[in-house]
């Protein structure tokens, strides 16, 4: 029977299998099968064209979305430097104004200081030439036994 089929179509390597009825209408002409490869390719080139083009379209769309991203994230990083200068200016002037009150508690015990040293200066300087007038050889001994004993220690 296969004998048949490879006979009747003329063509030894595509042979009719076996098992197919010999009623039914199996095309023989190669111009539908080429037609119909050609109008197969047509539709598989504009499947391609209709995917290049939503490809694209969903590139656009995805651009955009990424340059509002991008936009809305600057944004909000500018906001945040900003909040973040105005935080640290902020705390600088509070530091500042804190530094500025030791200083000033400082400065002013330093006066206090130097003014109560002045005064004891003063006293002393007072006692010691009422002293020096009270006991003129007395303070006389003194000066010339400090100044001795310095002199011996300055020799060495």
């Amino acid at each position: 029977m296969s004998e048949t089929n490879s006979e009747q179509t003329g063509n030894l390597g595509s042979e009719q299998p076996t098992n197919v009825p010999q009623d039914i209408n199996v095309p023989r002409d190669t111009n539908v099968a080429q037609e119909k490869l050609g109008s197969s390719a047509e539709h598989a080139k504009q499947a391609l064209n209709a995917a290049t083009e939503a490809t694209k379209a969903v590139s656009e769309t995805v651009k955009k979305q990424a340059q509002s991203a991008y936009e809305v994230g600057r944004e909000h990083l500018t906001a945040a430097a900003k909040d973040v200068t105005d935080a640290a200016t902020a705390k600088y002037a509070e530091l500042r104004g804190q530094a500025r009150t030791v200083t000033d508690q400082y400065k002013g015990r330093a006066q206090d200081a130097l003014s109560d040293a002045t005064v004891k200066a003063h006293n002393y300087q007072s006692d010691a030439e009422s002293y020096i007038r009270s006991y003129p050889l007395k303070a006389m001994g003194i000066a010339v036994g400090i100044g001795f004993v310095l002199g011996v220690i300055f020799r060495r």
